[in-house]
Order: C-alpha cells, then sequence, then structure tokens
C-alpha cells in the first residue's frame, strides 16, 4: 500500500480532519507543513545517471516520493524562514525554495487534489468565465480591465448597477478585513483611476433569489443553498456573513452535467462553485474557487465531504 503525502501547514483543520480519516480507514498518510520548511524540514534529490530519487524529511518521518500514491494540496509555498533574515537574503532563499518546490509538480506522477499547473489554470476568473460561458453557463456581462475608461464605458451601457470584485484575495490583508464584492457608487467611479495599478473585475449586479455553493469531487457533487437575500449584511457578497449553508439542494442535471465539464477541462478533481439562482431560476455562474474551503458546510449540514475527498485520495494508495 502507497502513502497519501498531505502538503499543508500546521494550523490547518481541514488536514486534521482528513488525516483522522485516512488513518481510520487504514491508509498511510504523511503530513508536511510547509511552514516548517524550509527550516525544519527537508526535501532531497539524488540524481545520476544510475537513477533519480526524492525524499521528504519532515517530523521526524522520511518518505521516499516512489511510495506516494496521492497528494492532497492546500498550496506549495514555502514559508518557514527565519525572521531575523534580512530582505536580499530572504528573497534569494524564498527564489530557491520554490524551485526545489516546484519541480514535485514534474516528478510526483501521482493523483493530486489538485494539480498545481491545473490550480493555476483555473484559478484566474477571465479564463474561468470564458470557459463557463464556452461550455453554456449563464455569466454575468463582465469586464477585466486597468482601463478606468473601459470601466465607465461598461457602467454607462449597463441597464442596472454594477459591482467590483477584486481577482484575488490578498495574504496581506489585515486580519479582519477583506476585499468584499461592493457595488460600484459615485464615490467608487471618482477614484476608478485607481485601477489602473490593480486591475479589477466589474460585473452587472444579478438579482437573487439564493445563492449555492457547489462543491465538487470527482464524481461526487454536494450543493448547499445559501439564502443570503434573508440577511441584509449578505445581499451583496455572501462572505460578509460567512460559514452560513442552509440547506443540501440538488443542482439540475444540465448544471451538474456542464460542471463536470468545467472540471474536466482545467483537469481539477476539487473545486468549490459558486452560483446565483435568480428569482426566475436561472443559475448563473459567478467563479470557482480550486482549494475552496468546505469545513463549514461539512460541520453545520453534516454532508459527507471529508469522506468523498478522503475516498478520491484512497484508491491511488491501495492499488500498487
Amino acid at each position: 500500500m502507497k502513502t497519501c503525502l498531505l502538503l499543508t501547514d500546521t494550523f490547518e483543520p481541514t488536514a486534521d480532519l482528513l488525516v483522522a480519516e485516512m488513518r481510520r480507514r487504514g491508509v498511510a498518510c504523511v503530513r508536511w507543513n510547509l511552514d516548517r520548511f524550509p527550516v525544519g524540514s527537508s526535501l532531497t534529490y539524488r540524481i545520476s545517471n544510475q537513477g533519480f530519487r526524492t525524499e521528504i524529511e519532515s517530523d521526524g518521518r522520511r518518505i521516499d516520493l516512489d511510495r506516494v500514491g496521492s497528494i492532497w494540496c492546500r498550496g506549495v509555498q514555502a514559508l518557514g524562514f527565519p525572521s531575523d533574515l534580512p530582505a536580499a537574503d530572504r528573497r534569494f532563499a524564498e527564489a530557491e525554495s520554490e524551485r526545489v518546490l516546484t519541480a514535485l509538480y514534474t516528478v510526483a506522477d501521482v493523483l493530486w487534489i489538485n494539480h498545481p499547473h491545473c490550480h493555476i489554470r483555473a484559478n484566474a476568473k477571465p479564463a474561468q468565465l470564458a470557459v463557463a460561458r464556452g461550455l453554456g453557463f449563464d455569466i454575468p456581462a463582465t469586464v477585466v480591465t486597468n482601463d478606468p475608461d473601459e470601466v465607465r464605458a461598461f457602467i454607462a451601457r449597463s441597464r442596472g448597477e454594477t459591482i467590483y470584485k477584486a481577482l484575488t484575495q490578498s495574504l496581506d490583508t489585515e486580519p479582519g478585513k477583506s476585499l468584499f464584492t461592493s457595488l460600484m457608487t459615485k464615490q467608487a467611479l471618482s477614484e476608478i483611476d485607481l485601477i489602473r495599478i490593480t486591475p479589477g473585475v466589474f460585473q452587472e449586479l444579478v438579482s437573487k433569489a439564493y445563492e449555492l455553493r457547489v462543491t465538487v469531487i470527482g464524481s461526487h457533487i454536494f450543493a448547499v443553498r445559501i439564502d443570503s437575500q434573508s440577511r441584509f449584511a449578505s445581499k451583496i457578497d455572501c462572505r460578509r456573513l460567512p460559514f452560513e449553508a442552509d440547506a443540501a439542494v440538488d443542482l439540475p442535471s444540465e448544471i451538474e452535467s456542464k460542471v463536470h465539464a468545467f472540471m474536466k477541462t482545467f483537469g481539477l478533481v476539487y473545486g468549490a462553485f459558486d452560483f446565483i439562482v435568480t428569482p426566475d431560476g436561472r443559475h448563473v455562474f459567478l467563479e470557482v474557487n480550486p482549494a475552496g474551503q468546505y469545513m463549514w458546510i461539512e460541520s453545520k449540514l453534516g454532508l459527507p465531504i471529508t469522506a468523498a475527498l478522503a475516498d478520491a485520495l484512497s484508491e491511488p494508495c491501495r492499488s500498487e
């Protein structure tokens, strides 16, 4: 039997659940906390004409990559550097650590959830919308740009209100602060020249009956309804009231088929989709997070998402 490798960090509660579930099933599992790399763990490649070997040492355990059957990847970023490193030395150390880690993308020929190359391709909102449109999803009218005149023109020809959202959620945002989706007010439009250095996403405001969070793992789909319109704070962005999940629901078969086609296009095994369901019943695609959190759904509604994830990761470990 092979081992499942978890690329995560020390304070990742989803990894705690997953380790427990894998061990309950009797599947070997090694957790590599990358906030303890390079200081605190090691990655070694042994290369010669006679062969190629990769070994990871973490928390006193050593594992040969040949013994790994699957990898759960929450991120591949080295964060374990001394706090007193001079800035130039830190930049060099980060670059060197990145190079040694990204070699795993090629040499680890196993099931990844998700492979970093697939994650990168799928984690760009313009690309998501392009693929969603090609698959026949209903999408909001959108402009993604750093040209203020394009935004002004988009707003001028829109029949309703316009919202702004960021392309990313900055890791440097102060605790308790987020870049939430917001309405484009006159005040915001007066400051639109700021996007010249920070491109943004501008979309028509779509009427909502409710929203859906759809977590996909392989062939499994877990869809939940979020009654965002029943709570004032979440009417524009349901993330202002995080961890709300009101009921499990079934997706229309047509939407399910398109979701699976979307996952296949990007090579994803795991994805967390966000949809609006309009008052007239249309399902409007917003985005997908290839590494979206799911614990809040599982804990509130009891959906077996961790078990489905463990199923997917266990299968290649059981076959030699």
